[in-house]
């Protein structure tokens, strides 16, 4: 069976914060009751992935990578959530100075995310290429390629 990936919005516009935001704050979202501060989004895109509505959210001031997926033609609800705030049991907000989501994008089956890691303690800044596994019913652990 043939899938695509539909991009549907780029969103370095404010279509993130205007449309969806709202409709999510009221939302009764099966996945976690958290609050996310969508004014202050630093970079988001939305893709039709398996027959699935997937939003990546990187959000000023929270080391984690926010990955929704939501059923088509329910864009107030989120059928799953995901934070990626680790990577090989190293917690972003713990053992790095930084996490920066450098590029991120959709693919049939998954998101491909470059990632500048900066340790915490002495160490070199690394540039990595990564990718989270999206399927109808899950979403995946962030991955690194050595």
């Amino acid at each position: 069976m043939f899938t695509r990936v539909w991009k549907r919005v780029l969103l370095t516009t404010p279509w993130l914060v205007l449309y969806a935001a709202p409709s999510l704050s009221g939302s009764t979202a099966k996945a976690s009751e958290r609050h996310n501060d969508y004014s202050k989004v630093t970079k988001a895109d939305i893709a039709i992935v398996q027959e699935r509505a997937v939003r990546y959210v990187v959000i000023a001031d929270n080391p984690c990578l926010t990955v929704q997926s939501f059923r088509l033609g329910h864009p107030a609800e989120y059928h799953r959530e995901k934070l990626i705030c680790s990577v090989g049991g190293a917690r972003f907000d713990r053992d790095f100075a930084l996490v920066d989501f450098k590029t991120l994008d959709f693919h049939d089956d998954r998101l491909d995310v470059e990632v500048e890691f900066i340790p915490s303690r002495r160490g070199r800044k690394a540039v990595r290429w990564c990718s989270i596994a999206l399927q109808p019913d899950s979403i995946g652990d962030l991955m690194c390629h050595r």
